[in-house]
């Protein structure tokens, strides 16, 4: 009776094994679709046999645990791939946008041709007489245009390199608050899978759950993960944690610079504000470092290329235009860059103009009325010894300058300087070794000194007679218009020993290389990406139809279990009865 009972028990533990497998596969194929799930299986052992008298027999089957199919090493390999993919994705986003706003290809009407306008104005304004005729009008006033547009072209592409800054600037804060969000949760669970699993039981869930996290941890950063014998893991960025089993450590988006707007990654624990470290540079892969490399690196860099172009275009056009003469001379102009302090020296910041000063003297020509030339007044200006201030009192009280009835300076607006011819007298500019006329702005045909304050000048925009195309003043004079257009073919971006034309077209080329490169890499680690994504899925992945295999394999041997628990009820039914007629 007693071993009979144990067969029946036997019986019983392999219903409940095909009970826990067809369980098991029903949930596989519920999970089919889920992402992150991995497949599982029941592991099943033979229950502790039985010796008795007569031998030693099997007692069936135990469901020792349900197993989570999963690779860790593949899985690591696939948090590096997707850490590097993310990155280069993220530099790929940002240069298509640049390579839609420097694009000549789309209908003509980029900065390069912008140029090419420009100094084709110049070059018609020199071959028309220096007048007021109104083919002269005409011309002056297609290269005021022509200007304003290359102008506006220059600062409209750095705005928009600008605008991808900020925007990267802006996902640094976003992907810092996810960050923080991903930690926490991993920190509950990890919680949570060290509670299951303490008990025997498995977190086959949780982990998946988990993992998920992990891998999106991996797109934002270049993390590393290490698990503990409890089945909770630590999660480092760049040696700094921010999950240590079920403590989490925050990180911080935060200015590190009041002058700047941009953001710099600090790590910290929880409530321990004042224990913040920058770990910005800890950042070499994922979304992140992307956007940091496009905001402090790729974009500025171009930035920087523009402001050099733009910096040269007014730096070398007002050399000449500065030193020249329109149709009218001058009573009255004001300089369009200021200083910070009047008070400081040129070589101070403070006392500095966005141009450099160098030693050398300033010229100013007197005419009278009748535009005969009556002094050369000459302003000797060292900028490690003169400020404003100085320059202003020397012109005023200059040799030949009489009680500054000639010419006067003073300072307006904006610590800037305003030339005031006495009555009687009008002024131009005869010479410059001391670049203060450009340093300062004053009587440039551009003002501003970078790509993004680049403008034609007031002066110019408010009368256009004030256009220097002569040299003299003689009639027939074109010789600075000349000069200007000259530059078109003059390699004055020293930098690079080329011409304008030259350094635009290098510039243009090297975004289409970067995107071309950048492209290459994107390419290359999303074919490694899918390629070890693909055998993680044939690992863990869910299979339908070895889960209906299984489904019916199971099947099949919870009907034999029945069937034999049929059997065994049968033979324990007929000792009983047995039994019971023995006993009358």
């Amino acid at each position: 009776m007693s071993n009979l009972m144990h067969i029946f028990s036997t019986g019983v533990s392999g219903l409940f094994a095909s009970q826990a497998g067809i369980d098991v596969t029903g949930n596989n194929i519920s999970n089919v679709n889920t992402e992150g799930y991995s497949r599982q299986r029941v592991v099943l052992e033979t229950a502790n046999p039985e010796k008795n008298s007569q031998g030693v027999f099997g007692r069936g089957v135990s469901v020792e645990t349900v197993e989570r199919i999963y690779d860790d090493m593949l899985a690591s390999s696939i948090r590096n791939e997707s850490s590097d993919l993310a990155y280069y994705e993220t530099l790929q986003s940002a240069l298509s946008k640049v390579t839609i706003y420097f694009n000549e290809l789309e209908d003509g009407s980029g900065l390069g041709e912008a140029m090419q306008n420009y100094f084709d104005a110049w070059g018609d304004l020199a071959n028309t007489a220096p007048d007021e005729s109104d083919e002269a009008l005409i011309k002056r006033a297609t290269l005021v245009e022509s200007a304003s547009v290359l102008a506006d072209k220059i600062q409209a592409s750095y705005a928009s390199l600008e605008e991808i800054k900020n925007e990267s600037n802006l996902l640094v804060s976003d992907y810092v608050n996810e960050i923080n969000n991903i930690s926490e949760n991993i920190a509950y669970l990890n919680k949570e899978i060290a509670r299951i699993e303490s008990g025997g039981d498995t977190a086959n869930d949780f982990r998946d759950q988990r993992q998920v996290l992990l891998n999106r941890l991996a797109e934002i950063s270049n993390m590393s993960v290490t698990e503990r014998s409890n089945g909770q893991v630590a999660v480092y960025i760049g040696g700094n944690a921010i999950v240590d089993e079920a403590t989490r450590f925050e990180l911080k988006a935060e200015q590190a610079d009041e002058d700047s707007d941009d953001v710099s990654i600090f790590w910290g624990t929880e409530g321990q504000s004042n224990k913040l470290v920058d770990i910005t540079n800890a950042f070499t892969s994922g979304e992140i470092a992307g956007e940091l490399y496009v905001r402090d690196e790729l974009i500025q860099g171009y930035q920087d290329q523009l402001d050099e172009l733009a910096n040269v275009m007014i730096t070398e056009t007002n050399k000449i235009h500065s030193l020249g003469q329109g149709t009218n001379r001058l009573t009255q102009i004001s300089s369009s860059n200021g200083v910070t302090n009047p008070t400081y020296t040129f070589s101070e910041p403070a006392g500095a103009f966005p141009i450099e000063i160098q030693a050398g003297t300033l010229r100013i020509s007197i005419y009278d009325t009748e535009g005969n030339k009556v002094e050369d007044l000459d302003i000797v200006i060292d900028p490690a010894k003169d400020n404003l201030n100085s320059v202003i009192a020397k012109i005023s009280a200059a040799d030949g300058n009489p009680n500054g009835g000639m010419i006067q300076a003073s300072m307006s607006s904006g610590n800037t300087i305003k030339f005031t011819s006495g009555s009687g007298y009008d002024f131009t500019f005869a010479e410059d070794t001391s670049n203060f006329l450009v340093a300062s702005g004053t009587y440039g045909f551009f003002a501003g000194s970078d790509a993004s304050t680049i403008a034609v000048s007031d002066i110019i925009m408010s009368n256009n007679s004030y256009i220097a195309t002569s040299q003299t003043g003689a009639a027939g004079d074109n010789q600075n218009a000349a000069a200007i257009a000259d530059l078109k073919d003059t390699n004055i971006m020293t930098s690079m020993d080329v011409t304008v034309d030259e350094f635009y077209a290098y510039f243009a080329a090297s975004i289409g290389s970067d995107k071309a490169t950048v492209d290459i890499y994107v390419t290359t680690k999303t074919q490694a990406m899918s390629e070890l994504e693909l055998k993680l899925e044939e690992v863990k992945g869910v299979s339908m139809d070895e889960e209906m295999t299984n489904l019916m394999k199971f099947q099949r041997a919870f009907e034999a279990s029945s069937r034999f628990i049929t059997v065994v009820d049968e033979m324990l039914e007929k000792l009983v009865n047995s039994l019971g007629t023995g006993g009358r």
